[in-house]
């Protein structure tokens, strides 16, 4: 099957989805630093909770897989990375519905005038 061109998606389109990843790591990074500085403690509240939750999901595996699932979570993809995905997660998930709110709000302006 031959598609044509048109189908892909332009630079343009690229250029915008590019700035929006590198926009969310940089902010994301800059809230876990501030948060390192100002509120110390939602940092080790958060890390906390991801421990449990960890811990959660290996008791739920059964025996041999459940502590090497935790192992895994907890030690080789190390606490503060899943914390940094998580943080950079959240804030792409928040800034998409913001994102997708503002452009809707937009096309009823456009078809209202």
């Amino acid at each position: 099957m031959v598609h044509s061109t048109d189908d892909r998606p332009g630079w343009r389109y690229h250029t915008r989805v590019q700035s929006f990843r590198f926009f969310t790591v940089i902010l994301g990074w800059a809230l876990l630093v501030g948060s390192f500085y100002q509120k110390p403690e939602l940092l080790t509240g958060a890390q906390r909770l991801l421990q449990h939750f960890i811990e959660s999901i290996g008791d739920t595996i059964p025996s041999a897989w459940g502590p090497r699932i935790e192992f895994i979570l907890r030690e080789i993809g190390g606490m503060i990375w899943l914390q940094i995905t998580l943080v950079i997660m959240a804030l792409r998930a928040v800034l998409s519905a913001v994102a997708g709110i503002w452009r809707t709000i937009a096309r009823r302006d456009r078809r209202m005038h």
